[in-house]
């Protein structure tokens, strides 16, 4: 509108000069001109003058035809020249056509992609272009890049005439090198030291050449975590004035400085519960932490909220809210914390729904839920049903949620909704392991079978399992099937078929197995179930080197038998991931007895205890303990155990850094020489501590420590035989393929015979 009133004011103004020598009669229009047009039609200009050839010339008028013309919308300037031409004017309207941006092209940007540019520029397709915005768009991306850290960063942007009326704007890059972050300094900390505040930051200076990058969003994040830090010292009032980025002479180092305000240290003088009725206040009190007389912990006033509103929430309180308000006392220093209580009404499950599962039977679903209708809701049994979904493996992800929950009504719905994945493989290839060396092997594993479910035979939830594996050790033909609700009953049902031959390394034997056994399941509670199973198994050992029908100790513990036993084991498992485990533990008890039947009798008794716990809020750091202890001995007719019956120790399952059966009692092919033939025990202790760093989804880095011991006896027990090893190792969990792990062992005490360190590798690679 400024330009508007100055041309028309320039305008006027001329006209006016032109007329002032033509009071007595005012000249004619001899004709009016039309200049500038590219894009708008002549016609359409001429039909919003009002002055026209022949009439009498008036300023005026001039002034209305130029205002009118604005209006249209298409031109920037208008200038109206009034010449004299004979007794009359001659007037030549001078158009400015408004220019549209037809295209904006970004070039020379690889560092910062044209999204971002594009975000802090302000031209765009189909605007009008302005020329004296240049400076203005550069700046923009010169502060973008800056940001960035790249201080040399040069742009020119170049307007080009593609059309009537039409330009293309090309916004020219040059990066420049990114500078790297040599120093990060601050100013005004006192309470928090610097190398305290460089462990908050994730923002890092460059070791030489390395790192040092400077993003913008993590610095940002950095700030705030440096806040929140004074907050949970009672810094309620520490600020950041500004920081201050400085490039050095070349441009290629950046030196940050953050300037603190920290401010005074608040304690918490009243804390009071508002608004509760369901818990008291003493109640509440014992779930929270931070109480009167304490430094205001900020974050953790707010966790203590959370802690609060979740307990109401797991309850059935699903609506419950819990607001923290502190007031500041800024004269003592101190502040008063009030928990606001919105408890809302107490929830149950009217029913659950099940959605998105085209394959799997609700009833499949519906068995890993905790909650049933009409139990009252609780957020702790949804989170545990949502981890024994996931367990299944046979969904690829798993949502519940609440239907919509009316406030005054005591009932809603739980909606189980799920996305399937692929729970049939058939697999073939080829596998290593420094145990079994090379083989190659056919699977087929289905794990959402119904054998009643005639022609899919999917959905059920069952498990059927057929594998052969024939390699330069180990031979193996297995048949496996598992029905966790047997006839619709809450009842495990499973039975086992396997023939498998083994060469052991070291030797010239070969032990084959081949049996079946039926197991029998019940789930107890969420977290624990018992199994049951019998089992028959026939063991020939074969090949056996001639020292071994003279060695009476030898013959004895490898001459062929039969076993007939049965098991009974009882499981708790908390563990949040079967898969990749974060958290929780799991424990397994079991005892088998043998001989119902068969040559062997025998008691054999089996601990299997593994905690996990996350270092790291982000859990990519955990920690993992395992102990394992077995005990068996002979009982009746028999005075010993079998040789496939003992307890073995070294190699990838036990201890690492051993070979497989290296640990424990041996004996000579004869009295004091011959060969060495490991012989087992009838006690074993296992312990393993492992920390292991999720550095992607797929890639897994190990540091762990084994220690371990067999002993012929339980009374020959000492702790001087304990073997104990060291090692690091990685793993690659492929999709769809299968795990690769790769483990570098290396023994702390070992034997003579027991060499200085072993590579162990196990992979199933699927394809």
């Amino acid at each position: 509108m400024k330009a508007l009133a100055l041309a028309i004011g320039l305008t006027l103004t001329t006209l006016s000069a032109l007329s002032q020598d033509q009071t007595a009669a005012a000249p004619r229009v001899t004709a009016v001109h039309i200049e500038g047009l590219e894009r708008v039609s002549e016609q359409v200009v001429r039909s919003r003058l009002e002055v026209q050839s022949g009439q009498p010339y008036q300023p005026r008028a001039v002034a209305r035809d130029i205002r009118r013309l604005y209006e249209l919308g298409h031109f920037v300037n208008i200038k109206v020249d009034a010449q004299p031409d004979g007794d009359g004017v001659a007037l030549t309207y001078q158009l400015e056509e408004k220019r549209v941006i037809d295209e904006v092209r970004i070039i020379g940007n690889k560092k910062i992609n044209d999204r971002r540019v594009r975000g802090v520029i302000s031209w765009r397709e189909g605007d009008t272009f302005l020329a004296d915005g240049y400076d203005r768009e550069r700046e923009a991306i010169l502060d973008l890049y800056a940001s960035k850290g790249f201080a040399n960063a040069t742009v020119d942007i170049v307007a080009e005439k593609v059309g009537p009326s039409r330009v293309r704007v090309t916004y020219n890059i040059d990066e420049g090198r990114k500078a790297r972050i040599r120093s990060i300094s601050f100013a005004g900390n006192d309470d928090l030291k610097t190398r305290r505040l460089h462990k908050i930051m994730k923002t890092r200076k460059a070791f030489w050449f390395i790192g040092g990058r400077f993003n913008e969003e993590k610095f940002e994040q950095d700030l705030q975590n440096i806040l929140t830090a004074y907050g949970d010292r009672g810094r309620l009032e520490a600020a950041i004035p500004r920081t201050e980025i400085t490039y050095g002479d070349n441009g290629k180092d950046m030196h940050i400085t953050v300037y603190l305000s920290e401010g005074p240290v608040y304690s918490v003088e009243t804390l009071q519960i508002a608004n509760n009725v369901v818990y008291d206040e003493d109640e509440i009190r014992g779930i929270i932490e931070v109480e009167e007389g304490e430094i205001h912990n900020k974050s953790q006033v707010a966790a203590d909220a959370d802690v609060v509103a979740k307990g109401y929430q797991d309850s059935g309180y699903v609506n419950a809210v819990v607001t923290p308000q502190v007031t500041l006392d800024k004269e003592k220093k101190t502040t008063h914390v009030v928990h606001q209580v919105s408890e809302g009404d107490l929830k149950y499950i009217r029913e659950i729904r099940v959605s998105g599962n085209e394959v799997t039977k609700d009833d499949v679903v519906r068995r890993q839920m905790t909650l049933k209708p009409g139990d009252r809701f609780d957020g702790s049994a949804v989170k545990l049903s949502q981890r024994r979904l996931d367990n299944t493996r046979y969904f690829e992800t798993t949502r519940i949620t609440l239907s919509d929950i009316l406030e005054n009504d005591m009932w809603t719905n739980l909606l189980v909704d799920v996305e399937e994945g692929d729970t049939g493989t058939f697999n073939f290839g080829v596998g290593y392991s420094t145990e079994d060396k090379f083989g190659g092997f056919a699977e087929l594993r289905l794990s959402n079978v119904d054998i009643t479910n005639w022609p899919k035979f999917s959905g059920g939830g069952q498990q059927l399992s057929l594998r052969f594996n024939i390699g330069d050790r180990r031979d193996t033909y297995s048949l496996s099937f598992t029905d966790p609700e047997f006839l619709g009953y809450p009842l495990l049902f499973g039975f086992d078929l396997y023939d498998d031959s083994y060469r052991y390394k070291g030797t010239s034997y070969r032990e084959d197995q081949t049996g079946g056994q039926l197991r029998f399941g019940k789930v107890l509670s969420p977290y624990v179930q018992t199994r049951w199973s019998v089992r028959y198994q026939d063991t020939d050992i074969s090949d056996v080197p001639w020292e071994f029908l003279v060695n009476r100790e030898l013959r004895r513990l490898t001459r062929g038998s039969t076993t007939i036993a049965t098991a009974w084991s009882i499981e708790r498992n908390t563990i949040d991931n079967l898969r990749d485990a974060t958290g929780g533990a799991s424990h397994i008890f079991t005892v088998e007895l043998a001989g119902l039947g068969g040559d062997n009798h025998f008691v054999k008794l089996d601990h299997d205890s593994t905690w996990y716990w996350s270092l790291s809020e982000e859990r990519k750091w955990v920690l993992s303990l395992r102990s394992r202890h077995g005990w068996v001995t002979p009982y009746g007719s028999s005075d010993f155990v079998p040789l496939q019956d003992r307890y073995f120790a070294g190699g990838n399952t036990t201890v690492r850094g051993y070979d497989n059966r290296d640990i424990g009692p041996r004996t000579h092919g004869f009295l004091w020489w011959g060969d060495d033939y490991a012989i087992g025990g009838e006690l074993r202790v296992l312990s393993s501590v492992e920390v292991k760093y999720k550095v992607t989804d797929m890639l897994r880095l190990y540091a762990f420590v084994d220690s371990g011991g067999v002993w012929p006896e339980a009374s020959d027990f000492d702790f001087g035989d304990v073997r104990y090893s060291a090692g690091l190792g990685f793993g690659v969990d492929v999709p769809r393929l299968g795990p690769f792990r790769l483990d570098y062992g290396i023994p702390i005490n070992p034997d003579d015979h027991q060499g200085s360190g072993r590579l162990h590798l196990t992979t199933g690679f699927r394809f």
